[in-house]
């Protein structure tokens, strides 16, 4: 797992490929400088984060989210709530 002067990953990230070398992923960080445990969703590109936002389609939402719970990328508490919600 990555540990940067930023952040360090907590879990195995979720992620989703597709063609050209291009990835979704959603990780569970822990951000140093605040101490706060946060989420993050990203979009990497040749195995480097891109600096532009993560834009997909639902039916790959679905897909990733799935992976993300299949990982534990998300804690029980949030799973709670967004069972709640659906």
């Amino acid at each position: 797992m990555r540990d940067t002067e930023y952040a360090q990953e907590l879990c195995e990230p979720a992620t989703i490929e597709w063609p050209n070398d291009e990835e979704g992923r959603i990780e569970r960080l822990l951000i140093k400088e605040s101490g706060n445990h946060e989420i993050r969703f990203s979009w990497w590109k040749r195995g480097r984060m891109a600096i532009r936002p993560l834009d997909l389609s639902e039916d790959d939402l679905i897909l990733l989210l799935k992976d993300a719970l299949i990982k534990n990328v998300f804690t029980s508490d949030f799973r709670s709530k967004l069972q709640s919600l659906l």
